[in-house]
């Protein structure tokens, strides 16, 4: 019956879309009249989403549901729960209802507490760009509005190139995402912060040292 129904809608010029976890080859009970048929289109192999494509999408399901989730609890859930959008989503709506059932704000600890049986304790330590931008700001005595503005001022302007800089180092967020967390710079000027601060790190111990400090409060606060 699926057979005739193939050749029914393609006849017709419909378009066909068939998923499967295997090429058609690769299908031992699939007949060989339906293997052929398959094999005329394209085959995509399609992979999981990344990160941030996968926080993209918590983003869009919380616009939806017009529910404000923090950026650190939507790095939180993308880090760990990878295995298809439905069980993503679904992670997502029980922060949600146990947010709300507990009448609690949603934060990272919500989002563990609510997620415990999935992670089972398991769970990704992250550390985001917002925390990199919190913990930077408090090192140099700064505010974290002050990385995000167009002040150029050395004071402000060298601890917003290390912030890029340990942005680009202990996250996956590509150049473009991480210039929009910071006032909306482009990629190129996030390049530029990596390349000077690399340069830095090289020629004065002072870099080194508050890097390293940095990194090490980054992750011992996770």
């Amino acid at each position: 019956e699926f057979f005739h129904t193939f050749n029914t809608l393609h006849e017709a010029d419909k378009q066909i879309i068939v998923s499967s976890d295997r090429t058609p080859k690769e299908i031992p009970t699939l007949e060989d009249r339906l293997r052929s048929r398959f094999e005329w289109g394209l085959i995509a192999d399609i992979q999981q989403p990344d990160l941030e494509t996968r926080e993209a999408i918590l983003r869009k399901k919380a616009q939806l549901e017009n529910i404000d989730v923090p950026d650190d609890v939507i790095s939180f859930v993308a880090s760990n729960v990878k295995s298809n959008i439905r069980e993503l989503e679904g992670a997502l709506l029980r922060v949600m209802a146990y947010s709300n059932l507990n009448q609690q704000e949603i934060d990272i600890d919500i989002a563990k507490k609510a997620l415990k049986n999935i992670l089972s304790g398991n769970y990704k330590k992250i550390i985001t760009i917002p925390i990199i931008q919190k913990t930077v700001a408090k090192f140099y005595n700064l505010k974290v509005e002050d990385f995000k503005s167009r002040r150029r001022t050395q004071n402000i302007a060298f601890p917003r190139q290390i912030a890029m800089y340990l942005s680009r180092e202990l996250t996956d967020t590509s150049l473009p995402s991480i210039g929009q967390e910071f006032g909306g710079r482009d990629h190129t000027t996030v390049m530029h912060a990596c390349d000077k601060i690399k340069k830095c790190i090289a020629g004065d111990g002072r870099t080194d040292d508050a890097i390293k400090e940095i990194t090490k409060i980054l992750k011992s606060c996770q």
